[in-house]
């Protein structure tokens, strides 16, 4: 039997690859035409919790027209910052899709970050207004942060950042990265309402929520929700919304509906991103409906975008190859 290693990267080897927003945003909408023509495997998240409103899943994807097979094993905890540690971490594992062979182990919460927002940036993309230029950001952290770099990707009017968080730290550490952006006009605000009033696009990105905290009614004609960490808002945005999109419906309807999920009922109209990706589905109508995007996490995401970072850490010669056996 022949010899079989794998290639092992580091973070640090995944950032150094030199993915972009942007080339993060092309892989995911790539992925959402796959979804929409249903040329995919993502089977929902099995998970095991070991703390009060934490997690660990498994994620398996297969995309088999991209040749792309794996599993994300990640991790959210929230009070990590305890511990000095961030929220979300985990590993990637690709394999061959015609042997199964694991052909590579990265680490997965870059790419977690990076997929993440760049799913907001493709949500903008088709169902934001046109001319969309103010946003509202509650919660600052890493994902607050990085869906602002994919927003400005795909919303080149945007002028008005509005953002909210109560970790002050968070809310420095925001101000300090987006100094670049010297076009931008960011203000701090004193609680969540101001920011979502009045924006066009509203990213809440909080973390674990029990309590909804967020109002319909603050929510004006046009606006675009975008839900990162899925939980926090009133149950009437749901209802009153004039379109429910969603990643992956059976996923999230298993994770966040039925009879006692957190958004119990969930309203039977929903439409699947991927579907207007793909044109099947109409995606913003007009200037005045509301919309929300809930994109819970799909591991499709993941495994191809790891499989872009694979190649390319080949061809620069990045990682190390370490044994699996002889």
């Amino acid at each position: 039997m022949k010899k079989v290693d794998f290639l092992y990267l580091s973070q640090k080897d995944v950032v150094d690859v030199g993915l972009t927003m942007q080339d993060a945003i092309s892989i995911v909408e790539e992925v959402l035409t796959e979804h929409g023509l249903q040329e995919f495997e993502n089977p929902p998240k099995p998970g095991i919790h070991t703390v009060p409103g934490a997690f660990i899943h498994a994620m398996p994807g297969f995309l088999p027209r991209k040749k792309a097979a794996g599993m994300k094993w990640v991790s959210g905890y929230s009070d990590n910052y305890q511990y000095d540690l961030p929220s979300i971490m985990g590993l990637i594992v690709l394999n061959d899709n015609q042997t199964g062979q694991p052909l590579a182990v990265m680490d997965g919460g870059y790419i977690t970050a990076l997929r993440t927002a760049a799913v907001s940036g493709v949500s903008a993309k088709y169902l934001a207004v046109e001319d969309a230029a103010r946003i509202g950001i509650v919660g600052t952290g890493v994902q607050g942060r990085y869906n602002l770099l994919s927003l400005i990707e795909v919303l080149p009017e945007i002028k008005d950042i509005k953002i909210f968080d109560t970790n002050q730290s968070a809310v420095e550490e925001f101000l300090s990265a987006a100094r670049g952006f010297s076009t931008l006009n960011i203000t701090t605000c004193a609680s969540a309402r101001e920011v979502i009033e009045g924006a066009d696009v509203i990213v809440t990105a909080t973390g674990h929520l029990e309590e909804r905290v967020y109002q319909e009614n603050w929510v004006k004609e046009g606006a675009l929700v975008l839900p990162v960490h899925t939980r926090g808002w009133d149950q009437e945005l749901l209802n009153q919304a004039e379109k429910l999109v969603v990643d992956d419906w059976e996923q999230f309807n298993k994770a966040l509906g039925g009879t006692d999920g957190y958004y119990s009922p969930l309203p039977n109209r929903y439409v699947e991103l991927g579907e207007i990706v793909v044109g099947k589905k109409l995606g913003r109508e007009n200037s005045t409906e509301r919309i929300i995007n809930f994109n819970f996490g799909m591991a499709i995401h993941d495994v191809y975008m790891a499989t872009e970072i694979l190649d390319r850490a080949r061809t620069k010669g990045i990682g190390r190859i370490l044994p699996l056996f002889e």
